[in-house]
């Protein structure tokens, strides 16, 4: 089962590999992403910085979302990440869980100068194409909780957008 699902530029880092995963108990670690599944030398790194005893996978998006749904993850704890709300997008339309969903660390990287994005806090920028995917997720029934550490306070992407 997914313990959380998480935007973050950076994927399996620091905060991603030590602190979420022992708050979180995970024994997986999947980033869902057909572009970053696709490129070996990234999918060696990300699996090199998953901490000891986690097992860490980069799958394309059908893949992760099949994994999710295979009866045997019900009993695992898995944290899924990617990099863009797309990708979370098209996995949450192909799972049958209802995940809570975390968001940190996003728009600062590549694309669209900053200059160009929306600052939602000190670590989210987001694009115009950006609050559109979240208003589809968000019309899913779903929020993101803006939360970049487990010890930090818990803001709802959606009040952060202007919404209620």
């Amino acid at each position: 089962m997914i313990s959380m699902i998480r935007i973050d530029d950076r994927l399996i880092h620091g905060q991603v590999a030590v602190m979420w995963s022992k708050q979180l108990g995970v024994s997986r670690i999947l980033v869902a992403s057909d572009k970053i599944a696709a490129n070996d030398m990234q999918v060696n790194a990300l699996k090199m910085a998953a901490p000891a005893g986690i097992k860490a996978f980069v799958l394309p998006i059908q893949k992760a979302a099949d994994l999710i749904n295979d009866p045997r993850a019900a009993s695992m704890k898995i944290l899924v990440l990617s990099n863009n709300p797309k990708d979370i997008y098209e996995v949450l339309q192909k799972i049958n869980e209802k995940p809570l969903l975390n968001l940190a660390n996003y728009g600062r990287i590549g694309g669209e100068p900053l200059s160009e994005k929306q600052k939602l806090t000190e670590t989210v920028y987001v694009t115009n194409e950006d609050k559109e995917i979240f208003n589809k997720i968000f019309n899913m029934g779903y929020d993101f909780e803006y939360q970049p550490l487990p010890s930090d306070a818990k803001q709802s992407l959606k009040e952060l957008l202007g919404g209620k």
